[in-house]
């Protein structure tokens, strides 16, 4: 069992390998949406990955069944989720604590001088995609042609889009953890952990 107490004075190098040891509690997690304001847009799909198994939530489908995974899972790892992802499921179901813990790549990335987004890292350390040059924007049009024509086609590429990218999570996640092992072992810092500390912590 993960407890605050015991992360609170952790920095994020150290967040990680506790991550790393506890992988069996780690929800990796990543939402589509109508656009980007979640006062005026929703979520449309809530896609996890856990103990080797991909879930899609859907909206009008089986999206409050991820609550079930929401509600008990302690450690959330998500690629900018601090800005997006946590603040729109915070919008929609209001009654989800936040997690014990959330390890936020998109920090933890830079700790191996991997910058940027996602799909750009992804590249820099040889993960390939087979939607390929498809973003966020690609994601909402789907999604639109879902609910304006019922095209099962573009239900099925938005969730094999959503799947890309959150069991990719999981490769950026182990390829930092054996990096920063590398560095810890060297003897190296890691770039200025301390002040990344507890941002990614919630």
């Amino acid at each position: 069992m993960v407890e605050l107490k015991s992360i609170e004075s952790l920095n994020l190098v150290d967040l990680c390998f506790l991550c790393a040891k506890n992988t069996t509690s780690l929800l990796f997690l990543d939402i589509e949406t109508e656009g980007l304001s979640k006062e005026k847009n929703d979520i449309t799909l809530i896609g996890v990955y856990t103990q080797g198994k991909y879930l899609p939530f859907i909206k009008g489908l089986n999206l409050e069944r991820s609550l079930s995974l929401l509600k008990v899972s302690p450690i959330w790892v998500t690629f900018g989720g601090e800005r997006f992802d946590l603040p729109f499921i915070k919008k929609r179901f209001p009654e989800v604590s936040m997690p014990v813990v959330h390890l936020d790549l998109y920090l933890a990335s830079k700790l191996v001088g991997l910058n940027g987004g996602l799909k750009k890292i992804e590249k820099a350390i040889g993960i390939a995609r087979e939607t390929e040059g498809m973003n966020g924007y690609h994601a909402v049009k789907l999604w639109q042609r879902w609910v304006e024509a019922k095209d099962k086609n573009a239900l099925r590429k938005l969730i094999l889009y959503n799947k890309e990218d959150v069991v990719n999570l999981k490769k950026v996640f182990d390829y930092v953890v054996s990096k920063l092992a590398e560095q810890r072992k060297e003897g190296q810092k890691g770039g200025e952990i301390d002040e990344v500390r507890s941002s990614a912590i919630f």
